[in-house]
Parts: C-alpha cells; structure tokens; sequence
C-alpha cells in the first residue's frame, strides 16, 4: 500500500496544473494509470482504504513513510517540473515564488485530533506592498456515503496591523485555488488552517471519509514594472 499511494500521489502530481485546460481529466488518467499499475481498479483500492480506516494507525505509519518519500524527491531534484511549468503561466506578467513552508501533503478524516491541520508563517523583507497570492492543491476524497464538508480558513496580518479573513470550502475533487488579491499594505503574517468538519448522524459517522491534500503551494506573485516602452524593468 506504501507503494501505491506513493505512486498514486506521483501520477496526481504530474498533472496538477489548474490554469491547464483539461487538468481535471489528465488528474483523473494519470490516478488511474498509477491504479492499474499495480492491478488495482479505482474499485479495488477504494475497498482497501475502507480496511485501512479501520486500522488507521497502520494507515498513518504508511502515509508518514510516502510523505517521507515525497519530500526526498523534491529536496533530490529541486523544484519540480510540473511547479517551474506552473510558474510560468504567470512569468510574462509577474515574479512568481512559491513561499509555502507548511507540509506539501495532508491526510485528514473527521474524528479530532485527525480533523485538522493548523499552519501559520511570517513575512520576510521579501514580501512588498502589491503583492498577491494563490493557494493551490489538489484534493482527493474517499467517501463511502453521505457529505464531504472541509475548509480552508485563513487569515493574513498587514504590516499596518489590519487583518483580512477569507474561508473556503474544498471542492469535492480535483484541484483548489483561493486567489488573494493585492493590498495597499505589505503582508505581515499568514495563519490559519485546515480542517474536515465533524459529520452529522445522518451522514452515518462510522462510515469511510477520508481527504488526502497533494502539492499544495502558496505562489506570491509580484507584478513586473514596465518602462514607457513596453520592456520590463
């Protein structure tokens, strides 16, 4: 099971682009090439997970060790191609950063302490006025039955101590991005979290939830000043 989901989150990874048109269905080939890798429908390791919810400390130990991997690739090969092909969308426009120092990966299903995921990071001197952000990541469900109810809760301090929330629901599947635009401050502090919220009994509260995050970044993107003629200063 270590190594489907390692390569499970691989495939999802090489097509996560949301400004891509078609992501959605590349996201969905790919999954299932990784399934079928090892002989596994959709059918298949859907019924796995339903066993592993049931012993999660075993499932937790196997998802330690596959972040694990993730995180030896990335620091192996640097900034990954599918992140450098991202960035680009914006390069012509833009100095674009991926500042995220928070874990590229969650696993979270609606029983505490599991819930929630809590982050918080504070600006450098590398952070301007005019500054704006996009939060991206891809999320993936495994629902027996009844809702699917996350959120991403954030919170950003300006350097003139003004503070703006923003919530956001997590889409069923594929990818999520929270745009947040530009301010006439500098930002000082992001904080917030991420959290699956309890489920009601009619959602039957002993059936199979789980959300699984992937590649999730925080692209700050600074706008490129031009000159009367045209070229980028």
């Amino acid at each position: 099971m270590e190594d489907v989901l390692y390569d499970y989150y691989l495939a999802q990874g090489m097509s996560f682009n949301p400004m891509e048109e078609g992501h959605d269905y590349t996201h969905e080939y790919n999954r299932r090439l990784a399934l079928k890798k090892y002989g596994y429908t959709q059918a298949d390791f859907d019924s796995s997970m339903v066993w592993y919810y049931n012993h999660l400390e075993d499932l937790f130990r196997i998802y330690e060790r596959v972040q694990h991997r993730l995180s030896e690739d990335a620091l192996a090969n640097g900034t990954s191609i599918r992140e450098i092909q991202q960035f680009t969308n914006y390069s012509h426009l833009s100095d674009t950063t991926d500042v995220w120092e928070g874990k590229r990966y969650l696993l979270l299903y609606p029983q505490a302490p599991f819930h929630i995921y809590q982050f918080r990071q504070k600006a450098d001197s590398s952070y301007h006025v005019g500054d704006s952000f996009i939060l991206t990541y891809g999320a993936t469900y495994f629902v027996q039955s009844g809702s699917r109810n996350a959120q991403v809760y954030l919170a950003l301090r300006y350097d003139n101590d003004s503070v703006v929330t923003r919530d956001y629901a997590i889409p069923p599947s594929g990818v999520g991005t929270i745009r947040i635009p530009e301010e006439e401050h500098a930002l000082k502090e992001l904080r917030g979290y991420i959290i699956m919220n309890r489920r009601g009994s009619e959602n039957m509260d002993n059936s199979v939830c789980m959300l699984f995050l992937d590649r999730i970044q925080l692209l700050r993107i600074r706008k490129k000043n031009t000159n009367p003629s045209g070229k980028t200063q």
